[in-house]
């Protein structure tokens, strides 16, 4: 009798947390927002190959100004190679 009233209790102790849990929202809803962390992910990700891409932008104006600025002839001249050694 003891373990039969054990069993009945659990059983409704189960079935008292099981409604009382919230309803799940509908699928719709889940759909909705499972879209909007995939946008804010692939947003974060865009961010992060735009960065990247103005750092390499950067990194090649400055290259370009630097060619530029040697085919022009501007600041000092280049070093003039070591003259051959004299062989006695």
């Amino acid at each position: 009798m003891k373990k039969l009233l054990v069993l009945l209790f659990s059983v409704t102790q189960f079935c008292v947390a099981a409604l009382s849990q919230e309803k799940r929202p509908p699928a719709k809803e889940l759909k909705a927002q499972g879209n909007h962390i995939k946008s804010s992910g692939n947003d974060l990700l865009h961010l992060r190959f735009k960065a990247a891409h103005e750092k390499h932008l950067a990194e090649a104006r400055r290259r370009n100004k630097g060619i530029a600025r040697d085919l022009r002839g501007e600041g000092a001249p280049p070093p003039k190679p070591p003259a051959p050694r004299r062989i006695p």
